[in-house]
């Protein structure tokens, strides 16, 4: 089977939250690498804008760029 996501035709938290269960990564996966609490991920993919630090965090775990927020 040749699964293919068409993530451009959701918004951008649903894309990333698509991406995150795709890849196996969970909220609570993420918090730990970044030694944050889970909540503190819930809301930097609901937020539209995160700080650049964060951004670079995520990106680095291997999220693509156009799924985060914008930089503030």
């Amino acid at each position: 089977m040749n699964l293919q996501l068409d993530l451009t035709a959701v918004d951008r938290e649903r894309a990333l939250r698509t991406w995150l269960v795709f890849h196996g990564m969970d909220l609570f996966e993420i918090a730990g690498k970044l030694r944050v609490a889970h909540s503190t991920v819930s809301r930097l993919i609901k937020r539209d804008r995160a700080s650049m630090r964060r951004i670079e965090q995520l990106h680095g775990l291997g999220i693509p760029r156009e799924l985060l927020p914008n930089p503030k």
